[in-house]
């Protein structure tokens, strides 16, 4: 019985031994595993990006100084009257736009991939784009470069919006009881950053992007009778681009 009792608690300390040299050597496997999991990541399959940026751009804005240099004379009486009278002055500021879109796509490989998004940015007023994206990226399994570049159109409100006295940044600068509409146009954004693996189904991604904006923008005046006058007015907007995103994968 004794021999018995020895032999077992000679098995129990000698796997305990092993168990413990186990143990030991767990920490550099542990590390190699670490190390290796960004190479065993899938080269194909679905993705989805939440990208927040801000758009840095200069924009003209026009200010309307009053003037009293001008005079109504009445030939009747020869009396006359000073004329408030409001002359536009354009200046230049920095503007800063907010961004936010989402994108899916599919990775054809660990390079390339392409995709479709949308978006919600703030402009002077909200402009909603629609585009597809072509991405590509020089290495997966490690902190990366990429490039991207996206493409489509942004579109503006929905409905004109109405103003007892609208005041315009363009000719003819002001129009009382008239509707105002911006109609949004079309957009490039070519983007390049850099990937940055958080695990094997996440990337944080940093870049910065020029985008070039084409906008349309409406003012119409209506008279009783169905008549109407209207003024179009174009401009192309350019933006620089510094974002922030997640990739899921």
């Amino acid at each position: 019985m004794k021999k018995i009792c020895f032999i077992i608690l000679s098995l129990l300390s000698t796997s305990g031994i092993l168990a413990q040299s186990g143990k030991e050597a767990n920490p550099a496997a542990e590390t190699n595993a670490g190390q290796s999991r960004f190479d065993n990541r899938k080269e194909k399959g679905f993705y989805n990006i939440m990208q927040v940026g801000l758009l840095f751009g200069s924009n003209q804005i026009i200010e309307r100084i009053p003037d009293y240099s001008l005079y109504n004379i009445y030939s009747s009486s020869y009396i006359a009257t000073p004329m408030l009278y409001y002359y536009p002055n354009s200046r230049n500021i920095l503007t800063v736009a907010p961004s936010f879109t989402i994108t899916n796509g599919y990775r054809f490989n660990k390079h390339w991939a392409a995709g479709a998004g949308i978006g919600y940015e703030v402009f002077a007023y909200n402009l909603y784009p629609l585009f597809a994206e072509v991405r590509y990226t020089l290495w997966d399994n490690k902190i990366s470069p990429f490039f991207a570049i996206k493409g489509g159109y942004s579109f503006g409100g929905l409905k004109a919006k109405h103003y007892d006295q609208l005041y315009l940044d363009w000719p003819p600068y002001s129009i009382d009881s008239a509707e105002l509409r911006h109609n949004g146009g079309f957009m490039v954004h070519p983007e390049i950053g850099v990937k940055v693996p958080l695990n094997e189904n996440c990337d944080l991604l940093f870049s910065a992007a020029y985008r070039y904006q084409k906008i349309k923008s409406v003012a119409r005046k209506k008279y009783d009778a169905g008549q109407f006058d209207e003024w179009d007015h174009y401009e192309n907007i350019s933006r620089l681009v510094f974002s922030i995103a997640i990739m899921f994968r």
